[in-house]
């Protein structure tokens, strides 16, 4: 049987960590340890899950961190003592579904696949169900590596993922995250890089999680407006493409060395493509990069043919037919963004329940 190893980043959750512990509790598929990782809590957190740890049918461990380390590396630091076959990220206020673990470990050794993600269920303080989340998951997919999208991500709380995926590249060098510029790689998304890089994913319609909205999250909130969300798909800079070249050259140095390190023959093969595939990437960006700076329309133009010739517009780089409006409009056209949005476009909707873009 496959034994799975739980973390949970703790800070100051004694609210609703009660609930969230007995939920593991309750697992049809009892886990074979249960890490939490502690960043420096001042209430009555700790004490909460030592009473647990008393009566669990399971090991807990407690790794109390000396100074703050925020959401990501927390998680990823308290990864290093996992001892199962797998992984799951565990929020701290959120309710598992008895079922949840079983569900994905079965689906995973069924594929033969290295990442599991899932939909859940949105609830409110007094765990009343306001919404869902479904991640963009409407029926059972089974993804071969290198097809998700490179700069999205599934949450955490929806993540199970097998643990030597950890072992490949050490989480120190995952380097820089593009959504929460100037920060390290968060821990969700470098479970997601991983799992894409090496394997195939199980992508479940089930809701096997009760995801809390209580105003306090480190992430979660309200969907913005349409307007607003194609403003912001619009607004672009040549520092925006630089970054994104850096990263993507980044990660491809990354698991070139992993492919000439690794004896396994599937996990050199699988670098190998990935590799590739962020070279690709990082050339694209590069050269999105020069329509931004290139001074001459001539220049502007030529390069925008290019990455039209390379499909780079096609879907699979994470562009599409939104980035190709904004390279054209704002980078070829030099279009001010007050000229393509209404002036109304910064009024944002509360109608839907859903996390901002990460």
């Amino acid at each position: 049987m496959a034994s799975v190893s739980i973390v949970m980043a703790t800070y100051n959750g004694a609210r609703y960590i009660g609930a969230q512990l007995e939920s593991l509790r309750a697992q049809t598929l009892t886990p074979m340890e249960l890490i939490v990782a502690d960043d420096g809590s001042s209430d009555k957190t700790l004490d909460i899950v030592r009473d647990f740890a008393a009566s669990a049918p399971f090991e807990v461990r407690i790794k109390q961190n000396q100074t703050r380390l925020g959401y990501g590396e927390n998680f990823l630091s308290a990864t290093k003592l996992c001892r199962g076959d797998y992984v799951a990220f565990c929020d701290q206020d959120d309710e598992w579904l008895p079922e949840k673990l079983k569900t994905c470990i079965d689906e995973m050794e069924r594929h033969n696949a290295v990442l599991c993600v899932h939909a859940a269920s949105l609830i409110d303080g007094e765990s009343r169900e306001i919404g869902t989340f479904d991640q963009g998951i409407s029926q059972f997919e089974l993804r071969p590596s290198l097809s998700l999208p490179p700069w999205d991500v599934y949450f955490g709380l929806t993540q199970v993922f097998r643990r030597y995926l950890l072992d490949l590249i050490p989480s120190e060098r995952r380097g820089l995250d593009n959504h929460a510029v100037g920060s390290p790689l968060s821990h969700d998304r470098w479970a997601h890089f991983l799992g894409d890089s090496f394997g195939s994913t199980v992508a479940l319609p089930a809701r096997l999680v009760r995801y809390r909205q209580h105003g306090k999250n480190a992430y979660g909130g309200l969907r913005k407006g349409l307007l607003l969300r194609l403003r912001g798909k619009l607004v672009a800079s040549a520092e925006i493409m630089a970054m994104h070249h850096t990263i993507a050259a980044h990660r491809a140095a990354l698991l070139r060395e992993v492919e000439s390190a690794a004896q396994d023959v599937s996990i050199r093969s699988h670098a190998h493509a990935a590799a590739q595939y962020w070279d690709r990437l990082a050339r694209l960006y590069a050269d999105r990069d020069r329509i931004y700076r290139a001074p001459r329309l001539g220049d502007r133009l030529s390069t925008f043919r290019r990455l039209q010739a390379e499909r780079a517009y096609a879907g699979e780089t994470g562009f599409g037919r939104n980035v190709l409006l904004k390279d054209f409009l704002i980078g070829v056209c030099r279009l001010p963004v007050d000229a393509i949005t209404p002036k109304d476009a910064h009024t944002a909707t509360t109608a839907a329940p859903a996390p901002p873009a990460r």
